[in-house]
């Protein structure tokens, strides 16, 4: 632990700034005193600014004392006729590890012409370590508070307002709320924690807004997972039957290959008319038809495909306009029920009130109008009702209130005639302890008038004969003749000082010569070897290598660099600003943004919380009927109360009957059990009152909850249609317009780099050239010193050599000695014998003070026995009547209870009857209030024109359908003209393979011409074939082939539709909204996972954290108040306070509000009341409950240091409870002995106090602070037992 050992003050304050008035004290353990009158250096104002423990304060935390701006803290330069005053603190110390310290701190002040100026000076830091060794370290290399604070083991707002606490600031503790509140927050050290945990609040909630966003993300991800899926299903389904298709036109293909092959050998096509080259043309031309029929139908497609975009941007329109009617139609819906429900309640409202003319019709505006005027006529006559009530019973309360204050004014009077007489009691009393006191010092000083007698004779008689000793004038006239001599010796002195500096000059005039030739010679050599250094790079920065006044180019070229460096540096910046200030904006709607979102899903919650599955006009009627039946109950316990008490107090008369039929009673059993029902329903009244109230105050909070849910309605639809999408479309824009920004900067940052690096390339070679250009001239000026001293060695003579003017300079000064210290002599001389004449007088003038004093005290003995006399007399006659008058204030107090009961009656049925108005002021005004927020939804449903929005859009999606339709109706029609146009192609290629055929055909022909007769000899040789059998062979060929075909045909055209299918579903799926769709939802369920748990953690962290933070500060807390308890019973002597505590209350308003803050006040607690300190006590209780909480911080906060400065404790403390005081810090000094490192330092001016602490046995030497003659502080070190001989 760390502990104090010594310090030295210098030109600080009233210390002298010159070393002899250097003042060191030591630091004793466990206590140390300081004591010393006021203006002494312990404190140099009114205000008893102590320099002890400024110098302590400013020495560990680097605080300057209040008010000591301009230097005030440092001696004045004036007093100590100086320009400059240097102050200078020591402070050697014990850190926590026990090594030695030394700290040293530096200031210096300057007397300018109007003002004072100051600066702090280095300082310096030494540590000692255990092998002596000694390692230090300036203020320039290291922050000398942070190492204070840090060698200390204690934080810097303990050391500032607990250890060395400014006596100005001493009664911080009973400061206003603010600045209490920031004192015991450094102390705790929470702010650090506090801004943790809101640290830790604002990632949550930031964590939270991601969260929310992941939702709604996923949302639409698993949305577009299950689309992708089912597109890709839908792929492989197409895909298998365009496989299928495929394989099916493969076997017609297979089938009809053998079929076509035979059918060539029999072609059955029809046999073209013309010649060869006609075929040849036709198909030709033919050939031509089919790529123009192949062109149309690519047209076809492409208006196909263009209409297949417009259907589904018509679709995606329609399906917006779809939720949009949606949302309009139920919003519509639930105006017509507001208008039924409007409605409903007013007509129950005018029913309930009789208010006519509103049970049958339609509610216009007109009589929502009259309806309005009928309540505010009821509301103010219910008001009026409730004035009337409570001025009749303020009235009687007045009465009863005046009857009191008439008692009240009979007893104050009595009690204050009571303690006048106590006051004049104690004050005669204190005047016959003064009177007994005088008589004893008369009676001790008659003794001593004769020896007063003979010292002043003894010492006018030294006076005289020392007056006689010394001749003045003799000693004066000396003086002034040793002055003259003086005078001339100084003349001649200087005289032959100015012959030795001419003879020198003389002699060293060629040595110096020679030397500034060797000089001017290096210098050159310098000049060259720079030159050749740097000629490139100036060179290349300049263009040339100037011959003259190189400096002044290159700085000139670096100006204009640096101008060239500084506008890109502005630009750049202005750029970078911009991009900031755009950041910042999006920053902005961001965090609005992620608030709307907020705050459209608290208001969700909201709804949802309060309302949950339930309708919520349904909860709340039955909510009001519940608060009706609770007021009825509540009313009917009330009245049943007093006429129960009634019943009873009738039935106890002589002769009772029943209250109510007023029939006799046979028995008085009948009567006695009567009243035993009646009290026992008495005594279960209370309890059945708590619980109407009870419930009554359960269900109007219920209520409130509800009726503040009323207009969060619109509030949704406003933030989730207009605010939000807003907010998102300006967001994108400044994303744009920061992109732009950014690539400006990128250039502008390239363009200021090759300027700075050719500026940074000339500073870096500028060093040099300065030094080539100061070389220069420093070899012009050493021509110039070269001439010069030329020009001494021409002139110049005299007879004496330099030896003879040193020998008689010697001789000179040596007579000058001899008459400086014969001048000494003589000033010393007079000043002692003036020195011993001044004493001897004010010894004298003592004494005689002294027997005058004697004198008159014994001519006013009989005088003094007379007021004794006089006094005691006057305490009896006091005494009596301060016993009449308590005797005639017991009926007064009695009295004035009574009165106050029937005050306390009139108050209660006031307020109950005020109350039972107000109630149902309040049912009425919430059943309006019912009324009025359904009408505002109405008014806010018509003036929000959603209605005419409603039929735009239904008439508009009735536009979009029938356009939809008719884009539907033409892609059928291209559909089937694209189908009519492949048939048609179909056909053109079958005509072209007859064409084909054709031309075959002809060839074959020919050759059948030459075949034929060859034929023929085969049929002649073959006996004869069946030659029709063949021909309907081949005519059944024929017809499968066709069938064939057309077989194939359609499978390709499927394919086609198929193929067509596909491309689409591809062309889908590859789209940003279905590609690597299940890939961005895992990747989206991670993220929302793993924030998930971080959110969680974070919440968990926070509250671990905030749950440490109230336990170390309950901890704390119960530990100061403990020790203020224990010191304020051991220390205070007054039986008006039982004790202090300081009362912190914490705002706890959870994770997603704001932080914990704790709010202190200190308070006297007397018996079971506690009140507040601050305004209520007096100067000494406010001294003395800020001096033990500084105490019991000390005790608490400060494990690692034992240091405890008290600054005049005992100021506007009485004597009893000074000395209680005393013996406290006793008792602490004696508690904590056994702790080597106790420090307690007490700084204060009251003798008795320092006496009554040095009776113990742990103090043997103080320090009392004094002025010399000089007007600056000493500190002078005395035993404590000179104090006990005094």
């Amino acid at each position: 632990m760390s502990c104090l050992e010594k310090m030295s003050v210098q030109g600080i304050r009233s210390f002298g700034p010159e070393d002899k008035d250097k003042q060191v004290m030591s630091f004793f353990t466990p206590l140390t005193l300081i004591l010393g009158p006021n203006g002494t250096g312990k404190t140099v104002s009114i205000l008893l600014q102590t320099t002890i423990i400024e110098c302590l304060k400013y020495m560990t935390t680097g605080i300057m004392p209040p008010g000591t701006k301009g230097g005030a803290f440092i001696h004045d330069p004036k007093v100590a006729h100086e320009r400059e005053v240097k102050g200078q603190i020591k402070l050697q110390f014990r850190d926590v590890t026990k090594n030695k310290m030394v700290i040293q701190r530096l200031m210096l002040v300057t007397q300018k012409a109007k003002k004072v100026e100051m600066k702090t000076l280095d300082g310096l830091i030494t540590r000692i370590g255990q092998d002596g060794e000694k390692r230090s370290i300036s203020s320039k290399c290291a922050e000398m508070d942070r190492e204070m604070i840090t060698s200390l083991g204690v934080a810097k707002p303990v050391l500032e307002n607990v250890i060395f606490c400014h006596q100005e600031d001493s009664n911080w503790p009973l400061s206003e709320g603010k600045a209490l509140k920031d004192k015991f927050d450094a102390i705790f050290a929470s702010t650090r924690y506090v801004k943790a945990l809101d640290t830790i609040r604002k990632l949550k909630q930031t964590q939270d807004q991601e969260l929310k966003m992941f939702k709604q993300d996923i949302t639409y991800l698993r949305q577009h997972k299950d689309k992708a899926s089912q597109l890709e299903a839908d792929l492989n389904e197409v895909q298998a039957k365009l496989a299928a298709s495929k394989e099916s036109v493969e076997k017609v293909d297979v089938k009809l290959q053998p079929v076509e092959s035979f059918g060539i050998n029999f072609p059955n096509n029809s046999v073209l008319k013309g010649s060869t080259e006609e075929l040849k043309r036709t198909l030709a031309e033919f050939e031509d038809k089919v790529e123009e029929r192949q062109e149309t139908i690519e047209q076809f497609q492409r208006k196909q495909a263009e209409l297949q975009r417009e259907i589904e941007r018509l679709s995606q329109e329609k399906s917006k306009l779809l939720m949009e009617v949606g949302k309009l139609e139920k919003e519509a819906e639930h105006h017509e029920e507001n208008i039924r429900k409007r409605d409903s309640r007013l007509r129950k409202v005018a029913t309930k009130y009789d208010f006519e003319g509103f049970s049958r019709g339609e509610i216009t505006d007109e009589k929502y109008k009259s309806f309005l005027e009928h309540v505010r006529s009821k509301l103010e006559a219910m008001v009026e009702e409730g004035k009337s009530i409570k001025a009749e019973f303020e009235v009687k309360e007045k009465e009863i209130q005046q009857k009191i204050d008439d008692v009240r004014d009979k007893k104050t009077k009595l009690e204050q005639a009571e303690k006048m007489k106590k006051d004049m009691m104690a004050d005669n009393t204190s005047k016959i302890r003064d009177i007994n006191r005088k008589l004893s010092e008369v009676d001790a000083s008659a003794g001593r008038l004769e020896q007063i007698s003979r010292e002043l004779k003894r010492a006018e008689h030294s006076l005289t004969t020392t007056e006689g000793a010394v001749n003045v004038e003799s000693l004066k006239k000396d003086i002034m003749s040793l002055n003259k001599e003086k005078t001339t010796l100084d003349s001649r002195i200087s005289e032959l000082s100015s012959e030795m500096n001419c003879l020198h000059l003389q002699s060293s005039a060629q040595a110096h010569l020679d030397m500034l030739k060797k000089d001017k010679a290096s210098k050159e050599e310098n000049v060259r070897r720079l030159k050749n250094k740097q000629e490139d790079t100036v060179t290349y920065l300049i263009g040339h290598m100037p011959a003259r006044n190189m400096r002044g180019e290159l700085e000139e070229y670096i100006g204009n660099q640096s101008n060239s460096v500084k506008r890109l540096s502005q630009e750049l910046q202005s750029a970078k600003s911009e991009l900031s200030t755009k950041e910042a904006e999006k920053k902005m709607v961001s965090e609005t943004l992620k608030k709307k979102e907020d705050d459209l899903k608290e208001l969700e919650e909201k709804i949802f919380g309060v309302c949950g599955s339930q309708n919520f006009d349904e909860g709340l009627s039955t909510l009001q009927e519940k608060m009706s039946q609770a007021q009825d109950q509540r009313g009917s316990l009330l009245g049943a109360e007093h006429f129960f008490k009634k019943y009873v107090e009738d039935l106890e008369k002589q002769d009772p009957c029943c209250p109510l039929c007023h029939r006799e009673f046979d028995t008085n059993q009948e009567v006695r059990e009567l009243v035993s029902e009646l009290r026992n329903k008495l005594r279960m009244v209370p309890n059945k009152l708590l619980k109407a109230e009870k419930d009554l105050d359960e269900y109007k909070v219920k209520y409130d909850s509800m009726m503040q849910l009323k207009p969060l309605k619109e509030n949704i639809v406003t933030l989730d249609e207009r605010e939000i999408p807003e907010l998102k479309g300006r967001l994108k824009k400044i994303n744009e317009t920061i992109q732009k920004l950014r690539d400006d900067i990128q250039d502008k940052d390239e363009d200021l780099q090759t300027k700075e690096q050719d500026a940074d390339m000339a500073k870096q070679i500028l060093p040099d050239i300065v030094m080539m250009d100061r070389y220069q001239g420093e070899v012009n000026e050493l021509e110039k010193k070269i001439a010069g001293e030329a020009a001494k060695l021409i002139g110049g003579d005299s007879n004496r050599t330099l030896q003879d003017v040193i020998n008689e300079k010697e001789d000179m000064q040596m007579k000058l000695d001899t008459v400086n210290k014969q001048l000494d002599h003589k000033r010393q001389k007079i000043h002692d014998h003036s020195e011993e004449v001044q004493r001897l007088k004010g010894k004298i003038n003592g004494l005689r003070e002294e027997k005058l004093k004697i004198d008159s005290d014994l001519q006013q003995r009989n005088k003094l026995e007379d007021d004794k006399a006089n006094l005691l007399s006057e305490n009896e006659i006091h005494e009596r009547e301060i016993k009449d008058a308590r005797e005639q204030l017991k009926p007064l107090q009695t009295h004035i209870d009574k009165l106050r009961g029937e005050k306390d009656d009139i108050i209660r049925k006031k307020e109950e009857k005020v109350e039972g108005v107000k109630v149902e002021v309040d049912l009425f005004r919430n059943e309006v209030t019912k009324v009025k927020n359904v009408n505002q939804d109405m008014k806010s449903y018509n003036q929000s024109g959603k209605a005419d929005v409603l039929e735009t859009n239904k008439t508009r999606l009735t536009e979009i359908e029938q356009r939809a339709e008719s884009k539907v109706e033409k892609q059928k029609e291209y559909a089937e003209n694209l189908d009519k146009l492949r048939s048609d192609l179909a056909k053109n290629k079958e005509r072209e393979r007859e064409l084909m055929d054709n031309l075959r055909l002809r060839k074959q022909e020919e050759d059948i011409k030459k075949l034929g007769r060859q034929i023929e000899e085969l049929e002649e040789q073959l006996g004869g074939i069946d030659v029709k059998n063949l021909d309907r062979e081949r005519k059944k060929l024929m017809m499968e082939q066709e069938e064939l075909k057309k077989e194939k045909q359609y499978a390709e055209g499927r394919q086609r539709g198929l193929l067509e299918q596909i491309t689409g579903i591809k062309r889908e799926l590859q789209s940003d909204m279905y590609r690597e769709a299940a890939q961005k939802y895992k990747e989206k369920i991670i993220m929302l996972k793993t924030t998930e748990l971080a959110s969680s953690d974070l919440e968990k962290y926070y509250k671990a954290l905030d749950k440490a933070i109230m336990n170390y500060h309950n901890v704390k807390m119960d530990e100061i108040n403990k020790i203020v308890r224990e010191l304020w019973r051991n220390t205070y002597r007054g039986n008006d306070i039982d004790t202090i505590e300081i009362r912190s209350e914490d705002d706890d308003a959870g994770l997603t509000k704001t932080r914990r803050t704790y709010n202190y006040r200190v308070v006297m607690i007397k018996g079971d009341t506690a009140l507040d300190m601050r305004g209520r006590c007096s100067a000494g209780q406010k001294v003395l409950a800020s001096l033990i909480i500084r105490m019991a911080l000390a005790e608490t906060f400060c494990l690692n240091c034992g240091i405890l400065a008290l600054d005049e404790p005992t100021t506007n403390l009485d004597r009893e409870n000074i000395e209680s005081l005393a013996y406290a810090l006793v008792d602490i000094i004696k508690s904590r002995s056994n702790q080597k490192n106790f420090q307690l330092i007490v700084i204060t001016h009251d003798e008795d106090f320092v006496e009554l602490l040095g009776r113990s046995d742990y103090v043997e030497e103080f320090f009392k602070v004094r002025k010399d003659t000089n007007g600056n502080s000493r500190l002078v070190r005395a035993r404590v037992e000179d104090l006990h001989s005094r």
